[in-house]
């Protein structure tokens, strides 16, 4: 299954069902037989905007932003990366994203949040982030991305 579909998926249960948590979620994704890590389904829920918000019984329940809502943080994203890195290279399943100082902290944030496939976390400094993937391939295909925003 694509991550897209995968985020389909997300989007039609939390529509369907008033869910509060991940594990929740989690299990109702299994239902469906999809498998994801509780850090995969983070960073899925924050790259589609995911928040929770009060229900009418007190309780919190998830909310997905419209799609509207997911283009603007997506350009704001890729902006604020065009603006603060000034660089990016890669070593084995490492991507290492340069930034203006005090900044890399922001866009490591930002690199977690995109929900690239491959990557497992980032870490960020002053003025670098380390990106780590799951394989070489994954670096080298997140390095391209990244490298094509500051074109």
């Amino acid at each position: 299954m694509s991550r897209k579909q995968r985020l389909d998926m997300i989007v039609s249960i939390l529509e369907e069902k008033a869910t509060g948590s991940q594990l929740e979620l989690r299990e109702l994704l299994a239902e469906n037989g999809i498998e994801v890590s509780q850090s995969s389904l983070s960073r899925d829920l924050n790259s589609l905007g995911a928040y929770r918000k009060p229900s009418a019984d007190g309780s919190f329940i998830y909310q997905v932003s419209d799609e509207e809502q997911r283009k603007e943080t997506t350009i704001g994203m890729q902006r604020r990366f065009y603006i603060s890195v000034t660089g990016v290279a890669t070593s084995g399943n490492i991507v290492v994203v340069y930034t203006n100082p005090a900044e890399a902290q922001a866009i490591a944030r930002v690199i977690d949040c995109a929900g690239l496939d491959g990557l497992l976390g980032s870490v960020g400094g002053d003025n670098t982030v380390i990106c780590v993937t799951s394989d070489k391939k994954a670096a080298i295909d997140i390095c391209e991305q990244m490298s094509s925003m500051l074109e």
